[in-house]
């Protein structure tokens, strides 16, 4: 049987020329950028996404249960995240959903926030980007942004950016280069500091440079306590046996 999705709005949607979407993927960069949008620019719920065969999942605020799929609005701009990650069987579907919910709320433009795995020999935050149109390029290399020429990615956000080209709208995916194994709050601050610049909006990142340098600073600790358990350990088998 497909799938069925549904968008429930909570109010009347006024007309928008954009849509963020931000998904958890490579870092949860996507959902660490979008949770700080909500929060600094102080968007508001304005509609939630079922699917009769997500995973029995809700998540909770301030006491209440909402679905993990949701859409924010505020400054102009229509936002969907997600808090959980989207299997892949579904991705295709969800896309198509999506964009055609937010073609019938008068969106123009699709950002897609995503990262790709960091190269180990650089700290360099830089981003990438992807395309739905040529005519597009010189406005996103004009950000500093490189536009990835071959490669592959995959997941929610690449079902996104195809959709996109089937009907024909302006879409743009900006991908961090981020860490695979941590939460990555700093790529996050640097792919929210590239779109306040396209879209010439005021988004607080400090905060997320802060958690990151704490983050960084646990992570270190850690790294180090299981270094010194390791000596440890091959100090006491380093020692002679008491019999044979």
């Amino acid at each position: 049987m497909t799938p069925c999705y549904e968008i429930i709005e909570d109010d009347e949607i006024p007309d928008t020329e954009y849509l963020v979407a931000g998904f958890p993927g490579t870092g949860l960069i996507g959902g660490i950028a979008s949770e700080q949008m909500i929060n600094t620019l102080d968007m508001v719920q304005v509609a939630s996404l079922t699917c009769d065969e997500f995973p029995p999942t809700s998540v909770i605020f301030d006491g209440i249960p909402r679905r993990p799929v949701r859409f924010f609005l505020g400054h102009g701009l229509l936002l969907v995240k997600s808090d959980m990650v989207i299997p892949h069987n579904q991705t295709a579907k969800l896309a198509k959903t999506i964009v055609e919910w937010a073609l019938g709320k008068g969106v123009k433009e699709i950002i897609v926030l995503d990262a790709i795995p960091k190269d180990k020999d650089t700290d360099e935050e830089k981003i990438w980007g992807i395309i739905s149109m040529h005519e597009h390029r010189e406005a996103v290399e004009s950000l500093d942004i490189e536009i990835i020429e071959r490669g592959a990615i995959s997941g929610i956000s690449s079902t996104l950016l195809l959709e996109t080209i089937e009907h024909d709208i302006k879409a743009m995916g900006m991908l961090a280069e981020g860490s695979h194994k941590l939460p990555d709050p700093r790529s996050s601050a640097a792919l929210l500091d590239k779109l306040a610049e396209y879209l010439d909006l005021d988004i607080e990142t400090e905060a997320l440079i802060e958690s990151a340098d704490q983050l960084e600073k646990e992570f270190e600790e850690m790294v180090q306590q299981t270094e010194k358990l390791k000596k440890d350990m091959n100090g006491k088998s380093a020692h002679p046996p008491l019999y044979g």
